[in-house]
């Protein structure tokens, strides 16, 4: 698999750029595993004094903006419009990675719980969780990763933890709830795969699992 030319980056960001995912939920709750395909396009491209400012069309309907940010390196989410009502807690404008050229280990971004967004069925009462902070870490780098039967090379290897809780009965209290995420991106074609795991040990909301794998890249 061949990466962008132009911009041999993990952030590629050219214009026309197509990313085609295989998406998978799984919950041992409902004990229902959802498959689904998502496509993700660079639909626009600006280049300032800032940096770089492109967005990505998602095939969900999705459209999501960022920054090349010049000064420091880093990569921000600057805008948001959700076809989904459910929108985001969190802020729409933050820092995703703080420096693009991963001259940082470790550092902290602000998330929100995907089990409470509709993954499982809803409680009467029901008051999801404030954002919280994910603790990320670079464990590997120049690794080779095969993804779908294809391999990439020179990739950086992230994972991330966090604590969050939600209260899904206000008789019960807060429930506890551990966040654990893996992403492998590389050079060229930016994120090849993700997993995250959201745990509990309520019985009415289990364990959540999501996970991406790239099956094609089209420059």
């Amino acid at each position: 698999m061949i990466g962008c030319k132009s911009d041999y980056s993990y952030f590629p960001h050219e214009q026309g750029l197509h990313w085609n995912y295989k998406i998978v939920f799984k919950s041992n709750y409902t004990g229902i595993e959802e498959k689904k395909r998502l496509s993700i396009t660079n639909s626009s491209l600006f280049i300032n004094k800032e940096g770089v400012a492109f967005s990505k069309l998602y095939s969900n309907g999705n459209i999501v903006s960022f920054l090349k940010e010049k000064k420091n390196n880093s990569l921000l989410r600057t805008g948001a419009l959700f076809k989904s009502s459910d929108g985001l807690d969190e802020p729409v404008k933050k820092i995703i990675y703080p420096s693009i050229l991963f001259h940082k280990n470790n550092w902290k971004a602000v998330s929100q719980l995907f089990i409470t967004r509709g993954f499982q069925p809803p409680l009467r009462g029901f008051i999801p969780s404030a954002v919280f902070d994910i603790d990320y870490l670079i464990e590997k780098r120049d690794l080779t990763v095969e993804v779908q039967g294809n391999k990439f090379k020179n990739c950086i290897f992230i994972t991330g933890t966090g604590k969050s809780e939600f209260i899904a009965d206000t008789r019960s209290g807060p429930i506890p709830i551990e966040i654990k995420t893996k992403e492998w991106l590389c050079p060229g074609v930016g994120l090849v795969k993700e997993e995250r795991l959201e745990s509990t040990n309520a019985s009415a909301f289990g364990n959540m699992f999501y996970s991406a794998e790239l099956i094609d890249f089209k420059n």
